[in-house]
């Protein structure tokens, strides 16, 4: 315990969970261990409360790998068939502490191995040194009757080949349980990462149907409250505020949308190269990581650009252009009119939903 001289205090006692103060003027300040980390910032996994699904809360009974519903969260079907849901904590239940108010379950119905649920962490350099991860489990076992950690260093394009390397094998029950696992990632030393660090990632795993279990057996495991922070130590889970959490998720995939709403704006500015073709220039929410991947979803997408020149609206081709790579706020990007009125050549305007349609950019790893 330390002793501060607190020249501005000259009150009674009063004590807080770090700070007591005294009449005197003195001030007793408690140390809080996270483990030599930082106070904040611990958690190197985005998302790790699964507070947000812009992609969709249910995934559907699929056999496809890629980013299909919680934010950051790869699925790797590799011929299984599963389906992930967000799932909603009771108020005030502890079988988990720090009050998650979602977890995620990963439903296989039929089983294969390396089906797995993995996150990449942009920039491999930054995991270096003993790391520590944790999460909270519950659910059944594959066939094989374990699961398998495998983590993997990708040095990006242009750098080393990957580096695999196993973490632990861990089985799981029908109640909430905490797993903690603290390794050291091999040496990056004489490796060559990309110049471009964006484009390389340290790969951890949830969980993975071990390559040597072909088993079809069916299984469930639900997660809650996943960190990865640097240290021997799992210190409590990081809470971060939604706000936070969301915009970190959407450097790497943004939506504009109009779910919930006929006819609503998307807030995207056009402007008509001719009468057929619009430039947009989407205003991004947060910088993505790199150019994005665009796709539209849901119904119908309609522009105006001149009094008279509106219409239905689709991709031309996918191109994205940027004026700076590493600065992506604002972009360039073009739609063919696929019905309609004219558009009116160099009139600006707007775009907005019919129904429910969606601009997706996705920036993933």
């Amino acid at each position: 315990m330390s002793t501060l001289k607190v020249d501005n205090i000259r009150h009674n006692s009063a004590t807080s969970d770090a700070i007591t103060t005294h009449s005197d003027g003195t001030a007793s300040i408690k140390a809080v261990d996270v483990g030599g980390g930082p106070l904040s910032h611990r958690n190197l996994i985005i998302n790790g409360q699964f507070l947000v699904w812009q992609r969709a809360t249910d995934s559907g009974s699929n056999t496809t790998d890629g980013y299909l519903s919680c934010d950051r969260w790869y699925h790797a079907s590799s011929g299984a068939t599963k389906q992930v849901t967000r799932q909603t904590f009771s108020p005030g239940q502890t079988d988990v502490p720090d009050n998650p108010f979602y977890y995620l379950r990963y439903a296989v119905t039929t089983g294969n191995n390396n089906v797995a649920l993995r996150q990449r962490i942009e920039d491999v350099t930054r995991c270096q040194g003993e790391m520590t991860f944790s999460f909270w489990v519950k659910g059944s076992n594959p066939g094989g009757g374990n699961f398998n950690l495998t983590f993997r260093q990708n040095f990006g394009s242009g750098g080393s080949s990957v580096v695999d390397h196993g973490i632990a094998d861990y089985t799981v029950s029908n109640t909430w349980t905490k797993k903690t696992f603290t390794f050291t990632p091999p040496s990056i030393s004489g490796k060559t990462v990309s110049g471009n660090k964006h484009t390389s990632y340290y790969e951890i795993e949830l969980f993975r149907q071990p390559a040597s279990d072909n088993s079809t057996d069916a299984f469930t495991v639900d997660f809650a409250n996943v960190q990865l922070e640097r240290g021997n130590t799992a210190t409590r889970f990081e809470q971060k505020h939604l706000a936070d959490e969301f915009r970190a998720c959407q450097r790497y995939y943004q939506v504009f949308s109009s779910a919930y709403s006929y006819r609503t704006m998307l807030g995207l500015s056009i402007l008509a190269n001719s009468s057929t073709v619009i430039e947009i220039m989407p205003n991004w929410k947060v910088d993505l990581r790199t150019t994005p991947t665009i796709t539209t979803t849901g119904d119908q997408l309609e522009a105006r650009a001149g009094e008279s020149g509106r219409a239905n609206i689709s991709l031309s081709g996918n191109n994205m252009s940027h004026s700076r790579e590493l600065n992506q706020v604002v972009g360039h990007m073009w739609m063919t009119r696929s019905g309609g009125d004219a558009f009116v050549t160099g009139s600006s305007g707007r775009v907005f939903s019919q129904d429910s349609a969606y601009l997706n950019f996705d920036a993933e790893l």
